[in-house]
């Protein structure tokens, strides 16, 4: 019997689950939902050239909720962040979900990220996609670094996107040290935000600066400047270097250790076969990132608040 699958929106990163969902194990039958008709025939396009003769996987492709099955294994929600929550609740209206995977930025505002996690159903499991923990060379930079609390890490680059990706790296240093964060300062960013290449979001640029449980920091630096981005973390006399664009990480003695950021279609397969053979992931629960983005969300609402466009009430980032 398939394992019934859900992907609720259905664009570039949709679609891209959708494509990692060929390598899956598991026999998988596959709803794609999506409002806009032209997402959905973009995501069956990219299905189409993964597509093998010998594939045991069935997909149907919905601009509605209604008519799905009463249960899904696993509800895979990659929509923009404005629009998740609303997502989510309209998900837990139509189907009984057992396993949740949901795109970061988890929502807009603390209120919505308490009324998001309010629609999932207590039985269910959900997982946030900061995904570097995933990733088999984030895996042996752990591994071989073994990072301790405290340390620092400063992430520095050009327009990285600063305030939509921040929270990958906040989540890869809980991972590494198993601490908690408790600030986050905004002090240090400008106070001009300017919109970002995807329509009706912002980004911000300057340094935001973190404080965690255990005396480790953090400090994420972005400009205007086309400069690559690098993460240097330091303890004590040490320093480790990693260069995620080309692929190379130093180590305090010199060792180097290569690899590369992983596509999302190489890892969809791996994270639902595991879900669907061990109820779990490597993932942080929704619990644990909730906690990330509520200290996270609360310091840059208060920023936007202060110098970005006053008839948005939330946080416009995604």
């Amino acid at each position: 019997m398939s394992a019934l699958i859900l992907i609720s929106g259905a664009g570039q990163l949709g679609s891209r689950y959708l494509q990692g969902m060929v390598n899956c194990k598991s026999s998988l039958r596959i709803y794609v939902h999506d409002c806009h008709q032209g997402s959905l025939v973009q995501a069956k396009q990219r299905w189409e050239e993964v597509l093998t003769e010998n594939s045991r996987h069935n997909v149907s492709y919905h601009t509605s909720l209604k008519g799905l099955p009463e249960s899904i294994d696993i509800a895979v929600v990659a929509t923009t962040a404005n629009v998740r929550t609303t997502v989510v609740g309209d998900i837990s209206e139509n189907v009984d979900v057992k396993f949740w995977v949901l795109e970061k930025i988890l929502a807009q505002s603390e209120n919505e990220l308490a009324d998001l996690k309010s629609k999932i159903n207590v039985k269910s499991t959900a997982w946030v996609n900061t995904s570097r923990r995933m990733m088999p060379w984030h895996k042996e930079l752990k591994s071989q670094f073994n990072f301790t609390s405290p340390l620092t890490l400063n992430v520095t680059g050009g327009m990285w996107g600063l305030a939509c990706n921040s929270i990958h790296y906040l989540d890869l240093l809980t991972w590494w040290t198993g601490e908690t964060l408790e600030k986050v300062s905004t002090e240090e960013l400008e106070k001009l935000w300017s919109e970002s290449k995807r329509k009706g979001f912002w980004e911000v640029t300057g340094t935001l600066s973190a404080i965690f449980s255990e005396g480790s920091r953090a400090q994420f630096s972005a400009s205007n400047i086309d400069t690559a981005m690098i993460i240097k973390v330091t303890q004590g006399t040490k320093e480790w270097i990693v260069d995620e664009a080309n692929g190379k990480a130093t180590g305090p003695d010199g060792k180097e250790i290569h690899g590369r950021l992983s596509y999302q279609s190489e890892m969809t397969g791996e994270l639902i076969d595991s879900i669907l053979e061990t109820d779990s992931c490597d993932l942080p629960t929704l619990d644990e990132s909730i906690l990330l983005h509520q200290v996270f969300i609360r310091s840059m609402q208060e920023h936007w608040d202060k110098f970005g466009d006053d008839s948005i009430k939330i946080i416009p980032i995604t």
